[in-house]
């Protein structure tokens, strides 16, 4: 917990982290302190077991990118569970705010200056906190050697005991070090041994052949499909129009003629009408009309 003193009598305040407010146990004097000149100390618990710490380190020897036989060539020859020391500072930037991961002891293991401090994750680092069975590295480099070269304006800064395995494996007579994140499970490796090149490309450029022959072939039997079923669309519709635009049988000529010439002789074998069946007025009825005379009686 850090340590700051009273400004009236000189006497050390003990700082909560979380607190602006610090009360003097002497003189009773109430102190307000910048949480950008304190240090609180943290600590990031683990959540992954050394069981899922080496399946985590297996599945990742087994990457498309590291030597073939590394998988089941190499061997673990060390493995410790510690509590790293950053230092984390939390600073304002272009009226944002950013997080800055630094390590806070001389360290060539891989990965210590991306190490990544979930929000809210860490507790207080006091003496009610245990570290169980991991190991805890002091701190031997000062905060001061990075405050410089911190953008921004400072909003607060910690000491924050990160989880790691650092781990240590051989493969072909070669040892190599490699760092696995004790909260989130990220690998951290330096130089590690890698699939060779001209392999590792032969291979690629097999699989974007074999890529650029199904996307043609796939691409073909859409196409021909498509033809296909609009070849078929049009001739189906041109069948329809053929059955429907269908014109009828013409009729038989000799019948036609016979019947014309049955009507004919029917008209010529017909008689005049009567006049008495006309109604037509007989010649003595039409000169009496115009005489105006009755005609005469004959006794």
């Amino acid at each position: 917990m850090p340590q700051f003193s009273c400004p009236k009598c000189g006497a050390a305040l003990a700082v909560d982290p979380g607190t602006q407010i610090a009360k003097c146990q002497f003189c009773g004097t109430v102190t307000y302190v910048d949480r950008s000149e304190a240090l609180f100390y943290y600590l990031l618990p683990f959540t992954i077991d050394e069981v899922k710490a080496r399946g985590i380190f297996k599945r990742w020897t087994a990457g498309p990118s590291m030597a073939k036989e590394l998988e089941n060539g190499c061997k673990i020859t060390k493995i410790v569970k510690e509590f790293f020391p950053v230092f984390r500072f939390r600073r304002s930037v272009n009226k944002s705010e950013k997080v800055f991961v630094r390590p806070a002891r001389g360290t060539t293991l891989p990965g210590m200056h991306n190490l990544e401090i979930p929000p809210g994750g860490e507790v207080i680092y006091d003496d009610k906190v245990s570290i169980g069975d991991a190991r805890q590295i002091d701190p031997d480099i000062s905060i001061g050697s990075y405050i410089g070269e911190m953008p921004g304006n400072a909003i607060d800064q910690a000491l924050v005991y990160f989880p790691i395995y650092e781990m240590t494996y051989e493969f072909e007579g070669k040892s190599y070090d490699v760092v696995i994140d004790g909260s989130s499970g990220r690998v951290y490796s330096g130089p590690s041994p890698s699939r060779g090149s001209a392999q590792y490309m032969a291979v690629m450029g097999v699989s974007f052949v074999l890529g650029l022959i199904g996307g043609y072939l796939a691409c073909s039997i859409h196409v021909l499909f498509i033809v296909l079923a609009a070849g078929g669309l049009f001739a189906g519709r041109y069948m329809a129009q053929q059955v429907v635009t269908k014109k009828p049988a013409p009729a038989v000529a000799g019948g036609g003629a016979a019947a014309g010439g049955s009507a004919a002789q029917a008209g010529e074998g017909a008689s005049a009408p009567s006049d008495a069946q006309t109604g037509a007025p007989s010649d003595a009825g039409a000169q009496t009309a115009e005489t105006g005379a009755e005609p005469e009686v004959k006794q």
